[in-house]
């Protein structure tokens, strides 16, 4: 399916170009620059496609991931063959082969008629003798005339521009961009467009010089009616152009500032690379104009498809399938210098004899402070007893004579 939605997107591009054309360029003058117009834009239109400029992400503030993820329902079973995914390119792919067996015919048509024929050189042209067909037509470098036909050096004339401008490589080309895009009408269109040119430019280069144009007019009148038309050949009598031949013919040249017009590609360009970028899902080889920085565009055609899940493992064949992986091997670099040896533990006694005792801080007395004052001296245990006597609990009243003599008991202990 990626070589449908390629189809579609180049031939949408080759209908906008072409539309360009007959608005703006079909009725000038300057054929050589128009047919260029016609080739250049088809290749353009099939080139981009292909073409993307991954800044615009980063500029509209879109996700790259959006338009890079390749399409879901691609995933189809290759085995379906009656699936519209499969259908699709196998008929196109039939009737674009059936088509180009028809062109194929048709060239070997004209080589067995160029073998066939009586040959004469005229002007390092081949010149191929038709009796009994009074046309003349072109093909490469390939002159077909009637010996008899009248005007000959006239018809030659402008066969030869045909030859020397090489205009059947783009009726060949034309001829190959219609098989390819078979679906689309505009194909046609370009290629009789681009014949249509071709006498143009023929017309204009062959009465420039030595034939009058009423006379060259009058030629092709008598001699268009009833002669044969090959696709692949540009022939000097054609019935179905000859109205547009003689219009063009006599029409007034166009301006230089009329070529201005041309500029409208480079517009029209840009906007298609655009449309190209943003508007359109890419499963194909893209080339990125002007990527963002740290991105990478990838190819998702090319994606290697993921590996089939694998069943989940039990603990105990984990355990017994388990890898071991030795340690890595440290190699001791040279330069490097080695480690210090290893430090023995001391034992807890020596630890103890030989720890440092660091004596009790100073303290300088401040002279601004009071001195501390004297110690206490704890109580002898006589004025303990008494206080623990008077811190008793009060008693009743004795009598005088008892009070007296206690006194006198504690005098006489003093």
């Amino acid at each position: 399916m990626n070589l449908i939605y390629y189809l579609l997107e180049a031939n949408l591009y080759l209908a906008v170009f072409y539309a360009v054309y007959r608005l703006f360029l079909h009725k000038e003058t300057f054929y050589s620059l128009n047919r260029g117009y016609l080739v250049l834009s088809t290749l353009l239109a099939f080139t981009f496609p292909l073409l993307q400029v991954g800044y615009l992400f980063s500029l509209f503030g879109f996700r790259q991931q959006m338009y890079m993820s390749a399409i879901t329902h691609q995933q189809v079973v290759q085995t379906d063959y009656l699936s519209v995914y499969f259908l699709l390119p196998a008929v196109y792919l039939l009737v674009t082969a059936i088509l180009f067996l028809l062109l194929t015919t048709r060239i070997t048509r004209i080589i067995v008629l160029a073998i066939r024929a009586k040959r004469q050189r005229i002007a390092q042209v081949r010149c191929l003798e038709l009796e009994g067909e009074q046309t003349a037509f072109s093909f490469f470098n390939l002159l077909f005339i009637n010996p008899n036909i009248s005007d000959k050096e006239t018809v030659i004339r402008h066969e030869l521009v045909h030859i020397r401008q090489k205009h059947s490589l783009d009726v060949l080309f034309f001829e190959l961009v219609q098989i390819i895009g078979w679906f689309n009408p505009i194909t046609y269109f370009y290629q009789k467009d681009i014949k249509l040119l071709h006498e143009y430019i023929a017309d204009e280069l062959t009465t420039r010089v030595a034939v009058p144009k009423h006379d060259y007019a009058m030629l092709l009148i008598q001699n268009s009616f009833g002669a044969p038309s090959n696709p692949l050949t540009n022939q000097i009598f054609n019935q179905s152009v000859l109205k547009k031949r003689i219009t063009m013919l006599n029409k007034q040249k166009s301006s230089v500032n009329a070529r201005f017009k041309l500029l409208l590609v480079l517009p029209l360009a840009g906007g298609m690379i655009c449309m190209s970028t943003m508007a359109f899902s890419k499963d194909y080889g893209i080339l990125d104009l002007y990527p963002v920085k740290g991105t990478v565009l990838q190819d998702t055609s090319k994606r290697v498809p993921p590996p089939p899940p694998t069943p989940p493992v039990t603990s105990k064949a984990s355990k017994t399938n388990k890898v071991k992986f030795p340690p890595p091997v440290v190699r001791p670099n040279k330069t490097m210098a080695p480690p210090p040896p290893p430090v023995e533990p001391r034992p807890a006694k020596s630890l103890k004899k030989n720890q440092i005792k660091f004596p009790p801080p100073v303290v300088r007395p401040d002279k601004t402070t009071a001195p501390p004052p004297p110690p206490i001296e704890p109580p002898s245990l006589k004025e303990a007893t008494t206080v623990k006597v008077m811190s008793a609990k009060p008693t009743a009243p004795k009598k005088v004579a008892d009070q007296k003599i206690s006194y006198e008991n504690a005098t006489s202990d003093k």
